[in-house]
């Protein structure tokens, strides 16, 4: 009985070491290709990503041979810092809330050419996106429909 148990703890603990042998963008977490410290979340926020590129993809195909097309509720993206400055804030909220809410990064930073995940509820597609330089500097892009777009890049 205990080897059983014993047995099904290393099978579950195996499964994500399998999951990793993917490339995935360096970012806060540090998860690359066939990296043994990345990260599970960074797997999944990949894969998520990627299905939600690949609906879009077939959205665009639908439409272009004149089939009905429902659009995405999916909001989620990857925002790149795509600059040569250090970003040290990142706030992304829905267009309708008041306030900016919390910073995605928290203590970490994003380093240029670096990506972060940004992973947001169903449904919330008008979004709101602030980002603060180290030097102090922001750049704000407000309304943006993050439902028809799976990368977003600051400079």
């Amino acid at each position: 009985m205990q080897r059983t148990a014993l047995t099904l703890l290393l099978l579950t603990l195996a499964v994500p070491a399998a999951a990793q042998q993917y490339w995935l963008p360096n970012g806060p977490g540090g998860t690359t290709w066939n990296n043994p410290q990345g990260s599970l979340t960074g797997t999944i926020n990949e894969h998520m990503l990627q299905r939600h590129a690949d609906q879009l993809r077939w959205q665009r195909q639908r439409q272009q041979q004149g089939a009905p097309v429902a659009a995405s509720a999916d909001p989620s993206f990857r925002l790149a810092n795509a600059g040569l400055r250090v970003i040290r804030e990142v706030y992304v909220s829905a267009s309708r809330d008041s306030d900016w809410g919390r910073d995605w990064l928290g203590r970490d930073v994003l380093q240029p050419g670096q990506r972060l995940v940004v992973s947001l509820p169903p449904g919330q597609c008008v979004n709101d996106v602030r980002v603060v330089y180290m030097d102090g500097d922001a750049q704000e892009r407000r309304g943006v429909n993050t439902c028809v777009l799976t990368d977003m890049a600051f400079r």
